[in-house]
């Protein structure tokens, strides 16, 4: 039997426990019937379907998500957009490639069992706050840009929009859809150290009441001194946009993606000094010998802690579907119903190895020794964490929004109101393969796995399938529904309102767990609001003030546990000042922000000595700080893209006093980016930018940490003739050694030094 033969017999043999999907096709059939009918009653003006297409690097007029229905410039908080011409300019294959744009935003490296996008806003997690069209997506995936026509980081408070979390913010991909012109386009990419990308972009009228349009995706990467480490994806993207009649149209689109690949978990950090959870003094001095944070092992940058062939070398592998129908009604000439309807299924098989408990030399089985202070990183051991993960998820969503512009008296409003419905799935198992020997026990008769930390060869052990561990099923049902008025006093003055309930319903089983922790369930309703005030003292500028509230439930992430399933949920509130104006006749947008989030009911322990208790909402976390930001052009010929975050963090409030006071983990006090192009002649573009990161702790006592670093990157863009050029990228040019992703255990070092050349054909 073959090696993913075998991994599809391991998968086959789970079972899941399936919920009818029946709130959602209620809600959908409802309002079809309804819309269908005032169809037939009225006579209503044509529905505007020009294709909202992006202008160089300023953000579209209007943001992606249909319930924030006020230009960009008239919306009381920051909005990050990296556009279409800029992700092409910088060869963006990922949406985490996108956010490198964005300051105040970090990446976690796969932890728990997790991959995929796990991104952090000003300091907070962000992995659930992740949406495609305004609609939640909460898969296990990496996602790729390939279908994507921007994405948009909606910062400050925004649960009025998304529902639950939006803590630090909300992401949301903006689709490529039908939009009714007629073109083609197809890029080909040749990448160090070996790789191929393709992609193409079909859009054309079926008839004079169909548009359609088809995207396609295959990629084979290396990434650069990584060794071992790969990616292949491959995808199509379809969606065909039908008129019904002047009033109503119908969008119905579809993504598939797939994925396989080699799951980096990078490397571990020296051994770190340790605090008293009780008095927070020192208990241990850590490899600096001084009580200072250590930064990541010093290695080759080429070193992969895994297992490279053999039955259970490491993989990931995932198949992503996400179907959408989408209907626009006018109701009247200032009143528009959209219902959206989205099936999704995420099922993810990984195979991956953490790096765990460093050792000293020879300590190749049985419990390691943490190396002392000073000890030659070319002498450590380190013992790897090697697993097989299967995660199904399913998701139901039915979202409704009717937006209307109206008068009363000299007020303008723009109302948006909405009900969401939603229903998701998760399926979850594990199996123990191989252990790094911490005090010498290992789970569940797996291995002991140790090899030297510099040259990881094969040490003459296997990893050993014992069998699945128990599962882990999630349902989760919930109801949101929102009302948002901006009110337009005068050509000077706006203010607007906002309030959304939710009410949230998870039951979990736990298989892993023992006797009634097996089954647990919570039921949460969560209100949520927004007041801002925006004032314009110019025609294209606006300085605002907005403030608010989100929540996170315990089971936001579709897990509980005995220490959480009883409490209520963290409730954050934030404010946020700041300037919106267009200057150089519009052609440069500029904005700057100061921001105050403040979690005021954390969950901590009761007491940090016995974690098997319940916890408490009794901890304060609050982030603040500047963000600067300037896309546009500065001439006719050269474009501008920076920004610039200033944050400060602390963990105010805590029972673990080896916490307190400390920064947030994943938010670094200073962040920068930039991109800028210039036309040198009619056919040669050449550009650059370049991206700074403070030192960043990785953990929330602040033991660990990752350096700062400068990375700089070079495009040259030749046009061949109207319909095709050239595009040479030069990555990471000084080949700084940083990383990617990180958190408490281990950090992915980037990429190194790389390169790729395009050649794009448009028709």
């Amino acid at each position: 039997m073959g090696r993913y033969e075998e991994i599809g017999a391991r998968k086959g043999i789970r079972g899941t426990a399936r919920k009818p999907l029946t709130h959602a096709a209620v809600g959908v059939a409802s309002v079809l019937m309804a819309g269908n009918a005032i169809a037939q009653e009225n006579q209503l003006p044509t529905i505007d379907v020009q294709a909202d297409t992006n202008s160089g690097y300023q953000a579209p007029t209007n943001p992606g998500v249909g319930r924030i229905p006020t230009a960009l410039r008239d919306t009381p908080q920051t909005i990050n957009v990296v556009t279409k011409q800029l992700a092409t300019e910088q060869g963006v294959r990922s949406m985490e490639d996108a956010l490198r744009n964005v300051t105040g935003i970090t990446f976690s490296a796969g932890e728990g069992g997790q991959q995929g996008d796990s991104p952090f806003i000003r300091g907070f997690t962000a992995r659930g706050d992740i949406f495609r069209d305004g609609i939640r997506d909460p898969g296990w995936y990496t996602r790729d840009f390939f279908s994507v026509q921007s994405v948009e980081v909606y910062k400050g408070p925004s649960s009025f929009a998304f529902g639950r979390g939006s803590t630090g913010g909300a992401i949301n991909n903006v689709s490529r859809v039908a939009d009714g012109s007629t073109f083609g386009e197809a890029t080909v990419t040749a990448s160090t150290p070996a790789g191929v990308r393709t992609e193409f972009d079909v859009s054309g009228k079926a008839s004079p009441n169909v548009d359609m349009r088809i995207q396609g995706l295959f990629t084979k990467t290396d990434v650069a001194d990584r060794d071992n480490v790969w990616t292949k994806r491959w995808g199509v993207a379809p969606s065909a946009v039908f008129r019904v009649s002047d009033k109503t149209k119908v969008t119905a689109s579809y993504l598939y993606q797939g994925e396989e690949g080699i799951p980096d978990y990078g490397v571990p950090y020296y051994p770190a000094p340790t605090y008293s959870v009780t008095t927070g003094l020192p208990t241990a001095a850590g490899y600096n010998g001084n009580g200072t944070a250590v930064t990541p092992v010093q290695v080759p940058r080429n070193t992969f802690l895994g297992f490279t062939s053999g039955p259970f070398a490491d993989v990931i592998q995932t198949d992503t579907h996400i179907a959408t129908i989408k209907v626009d009604h006018e109701l009247n000439n200032n009143t528009t119903l959209t219902n959206a309807t989205r099936y999704l299924v995420v099922n993810r098989f990984a195979s991956p190895t953490a790096p765990r408990n460093l050792g000293l030399a020879g300590q190749l089985s049985g419990a390691a020794t943490t190396p002392p202070a000073g000890y030659p990183t070319d002498q450590m051991t380190i013992g790897l964490q090697h697993w097989e993960n299967i995660t199904d998820n399913e998701m139901f969503t039915n979202q409704t929004d009717i937006i209307s512009k109206f008068e009363t008296g000299t007020l303008t409003h723009t109302l948006a109101t909405g009900l969401e419905l939603t229903q998701e799935t998760r399926h979850q198992q594990r199996a123990n393969l191989c252990y790094p020997a911490t005090g010498g026990s290992t789970p569940a008769g797996a291995p002991i796995c140790r090899t030297n930390l510099v040259n990881p060869t094969a040490p003459g052990f296997n990893s050993t399938f014992t069998g699945w561990g128990g599962s882990q099923d999630t349902y989760m049902t919930n109801v949101g529904a929102y009302v948002s008025d901006q009110i337009k006093l005068n050509r000077w003055f706006e203010v607007m309102g906002s309030a959304r309930f939710d009410q949230l319903h998870t039951g979990y089983t736990d298989m892993t767990a023992v006797g009634a922790n097996q089954q647990l369930g919570s039921n949460d309703g969560m209100f949520s609001w927004r007041l801002g005030a925006v004032f314009h003292p110019t025609e294209n500028s606006s300085l605002y003030y907005a403030t608010g509230v989100s929540f996170n439930p315990s089971s936001e992430l579709g897990t509980l546990s005995n220490t959480t399933t009883s409490l209520a949920p963290e409730e954050t509130k934030a404010q946020e000042i700041g300037a919106k104006v267009d200057v150089l006749q519009g052609k440069l947008s500029l904005t700057g922000a100061w921001f105050h989030i403040e979690k005021t009911n954390m969950r901590v322990p009761s007491d940090p000595t016995q974690t098997t208790l319940p916890q408490i909402l009794d901890g304060v976390a609050v982030s603040q700080g500047f963000e600067f930001g300037a896309a546009g052009k500065l001439t006719d010929k050269w474009g501008l893209f920076l920004g610039y975050t200033i944050m400060d963090t602390e963990l105010e409030k805590t029972t673990d006093l080896s916490q307190l006071g400390r920064q947030l983990p994943n938010a670094p006090p200073q962040s920068f980016t930039s991109w800028t192009t210039y036309e040198v002649t009619d056919k040669l573009t050449i550009g650059g930018g370049a991206t700074y990161n403070s030192d960043t702790y990785g953990n929330a006592q602040n033991t660990v940490y990752v350096p700062s670093y400068w990375k700089v990157d070079l495009m040259a863009m030749y046009k061949i003739d109207s319909k095709s050029s050239l595009q040479l990228n030069i990555y990471n040019l000084t080949d700084e050694l940083y990383y990617a992703q990180y958190y408490g255990s281990q950090a992915v070092p980037a990429p190194g030094r790389w390169a790729s050349l395009s050649y794009r054909v448009r028709w």
